[in-house]
């Protein structure tokens, strides 16, 4: 039995020894999945954003999870080994920047039948991206031709448009407090699966897309502030359940039945 001057320094010791970071979840036989992050550190909160979706995918137990902000990685033979890539900056920041070249490989990327999941800023086009990311992405948000695209703050009701794909599966219409890209510059062949009604006007806020042989999802939701402590949307149960099932749809390996319930 330990006295109280023994109990003191062990409790003590205890606080002063930092616990150990938890480790990746294993999931052997899981989808190998790429979180491209990175971007403006004074605009969005990107690099918690990803750590947060990393850990809601390996929770799942059916995800490895790699975080990477460099997209020097789309250049290189190691995208081979990943099934589904998820961009989810806008990359605006010199840095961050993808080159033509970076571009054109991630193109190739989903061209050849990979995964492709776009969150929030990831639809962001500067005037230095390729204009086949429109074709790839099925919409855009951008200030460079027209329409204008414009984001507003505030709370809103994502309405479920399609509740036949199994990326709404479960979802009923929500409340959200997030930002609206509207006027996006869209394809007109694409279908929405959610959208948000403002002033009157029906806007796009996530759908599917397919590219070549890759499938694609695309959400405009999901702006996180970059100060520590700042909402995200993430944290929504709703809009992370539709997350979570677009990044099934773009795997091509859906959930089982009951996940989607």
């Amino acid at each position: 039995m330990r006295t109280l001057p023994a109990l003191g320094a062990a409790l003590a010791l205890a606080m002063i020894v930092p616990n150990p970071a938890l480790a990746q979840k294993k999931a052997p036989n899981g989808t190998k999945v790429l979180i491209l992050s990175g971007g403006q550190r004074e605009h969005h909160g990107y690099r918690e954003q990803a750590l947060y979706l990393a850990s809601a995918l390996e929770d799942t137990r059916r995800y490895q999870v790699t975080i990477c902000e460099d997209a020097a990685i789309l250049e290189t033979p190691s995208m081979k080994k990943y099934d589904v890539l998820i961009v989810t900056a806008d990359r605006r920041e010199p840095e961050h920047k993808f080159t033509p070249e970076q571009q054109k490989a991630l193109l190739d990327y989903v061209k050849e039948g990979h995964g492709y999941v776009s969150i929030h800023g990831g639809d962001n086009a500067p005037a230095d991206w390729i204009p086949e990311w429109k074709q790839m992405l099925g919409g855009i948000y951008s200030h460079v031709g027209k329409p204008d695209g414009r984001a507003i703050m505030g709370k809103y009701t994502v309405k479920i448009a399609d509740k036949s794909s199994p990326v709404t599966a479960g979802l009923d219409d929500f409340e959200l407090q997030d930002e609206l890209y509207s006027n996006m510059q869209m394809l007109p062949d694409v279908k929405p699966l959610a959208t948000i009604d403002y002033k009157g006007t029906t806007w796009p806020v996530a759908w599917t897309w397919n590219y070549g042989k890759g499938k694609v999802f695309h959400t405009s939701l999901g702006h996180k502030g970059y100060k520590p402590g700042q909402h995200d949307p993430l944290g929504n149960p709703n809009l992370m359940k539709l997350i979570l099932q677009g990044i099934d749809y773009a795997s091509g390996k859906p959930a089982p039945e009951s996940a989607a319930k």
